[in-house]
């Protein structure tokens, strides 16, 4: 069964269009990767599915449901979670506050139980959660926008660059978490990332973005990292 369908969806930033007729299914429990050159409409197409952009056109389906009129904060509450690539915590709250926050919807008892479990999950933020999130390390503030995302406890995870700006262990121990998170969960999820060592066997389709449209479809991602050519005219030749 589907748990996300888009059709026909347009969508830019005021007369400047970025997305030009996707049109995509995703099946529950399915890890998705989305690649594609800087300027593809990755990143829009994640915020057209959150809701924080609203399409000219076209139309979202969450779980058989038409979401497409739906504010964020709704989506969220059915079942959508999005870890933005800039900007996802509060500096200038605790990162206990941070958590909470995100979970600001569930009841004290199940916000317990799932901070407990991030915690479990990221056990070197237990000892920073009355310190200032602002002062995190740059591993330790993707690690807790992480498991702000987590606490919600979505059917859908859409994650923008979650290893972003990272040097490559602390980017390892990131993925590494959320794969273990994803195996507990067996939720869905629709990853943005360029490294596709990290995510090699794991995820279980590869989508390619060039110029706002959807260009590859691959079930096998090693058989596209040996697809040299397909890559190659993914970045350098998509027309």
């Amino acid at each position: 069964m589907n748990i996300l369908e888009i059709k026909e969806i347009e969508a830019g930033y005021g007369a400047r269009q970025v997305l030009f007729g996707i049109d995509l299914s995703i099946e529950k429990g399915q890890r998705v990767l989305l690649m594609g050159p800087n300027g593809s409409g990755k990143s829009t197409l994640l915020r057209v599915i959150i809701g924080i952009l609203k399409p000219y056109r076209g139309t979202v389906y969450f779980d058989g449901k038409d979401i497409s009129k739906l504010s964020a904060e709704k989506r969220v509450r059915m079942g959508i979670s999005y870890l933005r690539q800039y900007k996802n915590i509060f500096p200038g709250l605790t990162v206990q506050e941070n958590l909470i926050l995100a979970g600001y919807y569930l009841d004290q008892q199940k916000l317990k139980e799932k901070i407990d479990w991030v915690l479990s999950i990221f056990p070197f933020l237990k000892d920073k959660l009355d310190g200032r999130a602002g002062l995190l390390s740059g591993g330790e503030r993707q690690a807790l926008a992480v498991s702000m995302v987590l606490i919600q406890d979505a059917e859908l995870l859409l994650l923008d660059e979650p290893t972003a700006g990272l040097a490559p262990k602390a980017a390892e121990e990131i993925l590494n978490s959320i794969k273990s998170a994803q195996e507990q969960l067996n939720n869905t999820i629709l990853i943005v990332e360029h490294n596709l060592k990290l995510v090699s066997g794991w995820v279980t389709r590869v989508l390619g973005m060039a110029q706002g449209k959807i260009a590859l479809d691959y079930t096998d991602i090693d058989m596209l990292i040996k697809n040299k050519g397909e890559l190659e005219k993914l970045y350098f030749g998509a027309t």
